[in-house]
C-alpha cells in the first residue's frame, strides 16, 4: 500500500513540474508577442459580463470568446445563458486544459484551437465578442468589428473605437508590463 501512495505521489509532483515548465514557456510566448499571459478572468469580471447581457443584449443567441485561454469564462457564460458559446484559443498546453475542464464540466461550449485572427476572417457572424487580450492586440479587434453586433473587452480598450459604455466592475486589476489595468468591461455596440 505505501508502495502505491508513493508511486501516486511521484506521479503527482512529475504532473506538477510538467505543468509549471509548459505553463512558463506559454508565459514567456504571450510575453514576447505582446500579449497578455493567460490569466483566467476574475469572478467578478464574469459576474459583471452576463449581467451586462442580461441587461442589453437579452436576444443575443452567440458568443464568441476570443483568446479564451483555460475556457473559463466561456464556460460560465454558457452556463448562465442559452448562448451558443464558442471559444478560440491558440496556445496548446492551455487549449489542452480547457478541453479537459469541458469535458470534467460537461460544458457545451465550443473550443476551436486556432489563431483568432485567422478563424474570424472566414467564421460566421456573432452577436457578442469577448476578448481579453491587453493592449497590444485589442486594437486589431477593431478589423474585425463587422464580425460582430458587440465587442466587450476585458480592462483595456479598443484604440480608434470610442466604447458604447464602460462598466467599472470595482474589484481587482491585471498587471501588464509595469502597469495594473483596473477591472473594467468595455463595451463597443455595433446595432443600429
Amino acid at each position: 500500500m505505501l508502495y502505491y501512495i508513493f508511486i501516486f505521489a511521484i506521479v503527482c509532483i512529475i504532473l506538477l513540474e510538467l505543468h509549471l515548465f509548459l505553463s512558463r514557456g506559454e508565459y514567456l510566448w504571450c510575453v514576447h508577442h505582446g500579449q497578455i499571459p493567460c490569466v483566467s478572468s476574475s469572478k467578478y469580471l464574469r459576474h459583471a459580463l452576463v449581467k451586462e447581457i442580461e441587461k442589453h443584449f437579452p436576444t443575443a443567441t452567440s458568443l464568441c470568446d476570443i483568446g479564451a485561454g483555460y475556457g473559463g469564462l466561456a464556460r460560465y457564460v454558457a452556463k448562465h445563458s442559452d448562448m451558443m458559446v464558442v471559444a478560440l484559443e491558440n496556445m496548446p498546453f492551455t487549449i489542452t486544459v480547457a478541453r479537459m475542464m469541458n469535458f470534467i464540466t460537461r460544458s457545451r461550449v465550443k473550443i476551436i484551437k486556432c489563431d483568432a485572427f485567422k478563424y474570424l476572417k472566414s467564421s460566421p457572424r456573432f452577436d457578442i465578442g469577448v476578448a481579453y487580450l491587453g493592449p497590444n492586440v485589442n486594437p486589431r479587434l477593431a478589423e474585425y468589428k463587422n464580425q460582430f453586433d458587440t465587442i466587450i473587452t476585458f480592462d483595456v480598450p479598443i484604440e480608434k473605437l470610442k466604447p458604447t459604455r464602460i462598466i467599472d466592475v470595482g474589484h481587482g486589476a491585471t498587471p501588464y508590463g509595469h502597469k495594473k489595468y483596473p477591472h473594467k468591461l468595455f463595451v463597443y455596440d455595433f446595432r443600429k
